[in-house]
């Protein structure tokens, strides 16, 4: 073991240790709540049957929280790290510190289906209207067993609303703020008998904080189900259309002088896309099984007016999902086996004026078991394996890969409110088709190491969870700009497989009900990512930072039930310093630490609840994303501000 390995991770367990020792000193905490239940075995399972860190957001947090788009309610009430990189609401999600490629290590679920495109863009995650979640299920470190490629950080599932109870409900709401910020939502359920039938729309304008950054979306998700004593039949549809000005990067001095100007102030883009899918469940005896149809569809036109560059891109992706849950008696109690089959078909058209056109596809299989064995009353063991091949790659560029991830973990029931766990195994990445295009041969695999370590003390609204986690990857894929091609982030530089990098660091989240009216919630997470090996421009690099990883994140929640109806939330989040992308050397000094605070004042009267929401409320200048303006030898570099301070006022009527 190398001395920047051992350094890195004597480091790390000193700082978990105080937290396990904080957590092992409050057995007190009580259990107020039933287990909540989660998709972490694409079924449905209580927190205490998986061994890894889960955080959930629900419903009543959303209606809480100042947020309007999904990225804020993962960066306001998950602890999530995001960062804008192009002007796009769809923010970049990084789940444990992968920088620029934090999208790709980082897997979205709509419903327990992937919603991640093969190609470097973000997951268009405001395209999901708030008012059709029910909750949303953080799985940090874990998901490559279940669903393959590009789990290393982590899983987000966010699960819509399904037909509820006998009777029928209508919403319908409406906010208005700075930067002519509107939004109108609506939402409809209808359930009769064994029928049920959800519907929920809305609709996202604003001119945002910058010059050419307007946005315009709107976005329908619904779903009917039919329930029998036997099981159920479902269908789920959406669409969405968004309009998108596209600002472009200010440098250095231009944040200073004019921050709200936009550098490129006529290239917008527009994108459309929908997706329809079909699913049962049939129980026999004590056992289940499931299976989903599934069907995406995405177009984008993007107009880079600046450059005279046109593309037109068309995605489609069809995946059939079959799998069967088998319980069985374990040693220590009830256990069970999954096992399923995941097929998918994924297809890819782009097009531009300069007379470019890529054609790209990928045919994946894989097979998966996991088993939950109950080994003691207060033990659970798991472990799961995953074989896959995919077929994908351009006319130019095709490659077969044979790919294996496994999993082990084991939680252990200390005391009745407190417990612990620690897992290891493998995941993996393969290249996106953007990744390949250009380059003589594809990109290698990625493949990763984890492990994790943690323990969690009490349950429901009092709850500790701390973690200590590692990752040892090999073949890193990763964009390295070159900046003898033009200023980043807009020409030049190349895909590739990094030297070997690691990342390690410690997780402490809980929350506390400090008095019958009050609730608080707080998030650290302290990170470090670092190459293991390896040269960039001749500069061994060996034990400098990963670009774009922040070194600590903090976030504080409060809800205050102020008397029947009132409620004031607010949260403060902290992003600590950070490499700039394209500073591997780490020759220039980090981007700054920033920290910002949000604010929510609502009063429910009858049907109708009433709100003031103000989101940066000291106004702070700051970004989560820049570029330096050399590898080598770095001077200044380029970045895309944060939104200012905005107000909004909304009202909504519950029926």
């Amino acid at each position: 073991m190398s001395f920047q390995k051992n350094r890195a991770t004597n480091r790390a367990v000193r700082s978990f240790l105080p937290a396990a020792a904080i957590l092992a000193a409050l057995p007190a905490l009580a259990a107020d709540e039933a287990a909540v239940v989660v998709s972490g075995n694409r079924f449905g399972a209580g927190t205490e049957q998986m061994a890894a860190g889960v955080s959930i957001i629900t419903a009543a947090d959303i209606a809480r929280s100042s947020a309007t788009t999904i990225p804020e309610v993962l960066v306001k009430l998950g602890g999530v790290h995001a960062r804008n990189n192009a002007g796009d609401p769809n923010w970049q999600i990084d789940l444990r510190g992968f920088g620029v490629t934090g999208d790709q290590n980082t897997l979205i679920l709509l419903d327990g289906q992937r919603i991640n495109e093969n190609e470097l863009s973000t997951a268009r995650l405001t395209a999901i209207p708030l008012n059709a979640i029910e909750r949303i299920e953080i799985l940090r470190g874990t998901g490559a067993v279940l669903y393959g490629s590009g789990a290393t950080g982590g899983t987000i599932n966010i699960v819509t609303r399904a037909p509820g109870a006998e009777g029928k409900a209508f919403t319908l709401g409406a906010s208005y703020g700075t930067y002519d910020t509107a939004d109108l939502r609506a939402g409809i359920e209808f359930n009769a008998g064994p029928v049920g039938v959800m519907l929920s729309a809305n609709r996202h304008a604003s001119d945002n904080y910058r010059q050419n950054n307007h946005v315009n979306e709107k976005n329908v998700e619904g779903a009917l189900r039919y329930r029998g004593a036997g099981g159920e039949l479902s269908l789920k549809f959406g669409t969405g259309r968004q309009a998108l000005g596209l600002p472009g990067a200010r440098t250095e001095a231009q944040l200073a002088s004019a921050p709200r100007a936009a550098t490129n102030p006529n290239d917008h883009a527009e994108t459309d896309t929908w997706h329809a899918g079909i699913g049962g469940r049939i129980n026999f005896d004590d056992k289940e099984f499931s299976a989903e149809l599934d069907v995406r569809n995405r177009q984008v036109r993007s107009d880079f007016v600046a450059f005279a560059f046109l593309s037109e891109t068309a995605t489609q992706r069809v995946s059939f999902t079959p799998r069967l849950r088998l319980p069985h008696a374990g040693p220590g109690g009830a256990s069970e086996l999954v096992v399923g089959w995941d097929t998918a078909r994924w297809n890819y058209r782009q097009t531009n004026n300069f007379g470019g056109l890529t054609i790209a596809s990928q045919d994946s299989d894989a097979l998966y078991a996991q088993e939950r064995l109950r080994v003691l009353p207060g033990t659970l063991l798991t472990g799961g394996m995953r074989w896959q091949r995919s077929l994908d790659g351009t006319a130019a560029v095709k490659r077969t890969s044979k790919l294996d991830a496994w999993e082990l973990g084991l939680r252990q029931q200390l005391t009745a409110q407190i417990s612990a766990y620690g897992r290891t195994g493998s995941s993996f990445r393969l290249a996106t088709v953007d990744e390949n295009v250009g380059l003589a041969a594809p990109l290698l695999p990625q493949e990763s190491r984890d492990s994790e370590i943690g323990m969690e003390v009490g349950g429901g609204v009092n709850r500790l969870r701390a973690a200590w986690f590692l990752s040892s990857l090999d073949n890193e894929i990763h964009f390295i700009p070159f900046p003898a091609f033009g200023t980043p982030p807009f020409f030049g530089g190349a895909n590739t497989n990094l030297s070997p990098t690691r990342r390690t660091g410690i997780e402490l989240e809980g929350h506390w009900r400090a008095l019958p009216a009050l609730d608080l919630a707080a998030s650290l997470r302290q990170m470090r990512a670092t190459f293991r090996s390896g040269t960039y421009g001749g500069i061994d690099v060996t034990g400098k930072d990963v670009p774009l990883v922040p070194e600590r994140m903090l976030s504080l929640n409060a809800t205050w039930r102020i008397a029947s109806g009132r409620q004031l939330t607010g949260n403060w989040r902290h992003v600590g310093e950070q490499r700039h992308d394209n500073d591997q050397i780490n020759a220039f000094r980090k981007m700054p630490a920033y920290g910002r605070m949000d604010v929510k004042y609502s009063h429910a009267v009858g049907s109708w609840t009433w709100a003031l929401a103000v989101d940066n409320l000291f106004d702070k200048r700051h970004y989560s994303y820049a570029i330096t303006n050399s590898a080598v030898a770095p001077t200044s570099f380029s970045a895309y501000p944060e939104l200012g301070r905005r107000l909004m006022v909304s009202a909504e009527l519950r029926l």
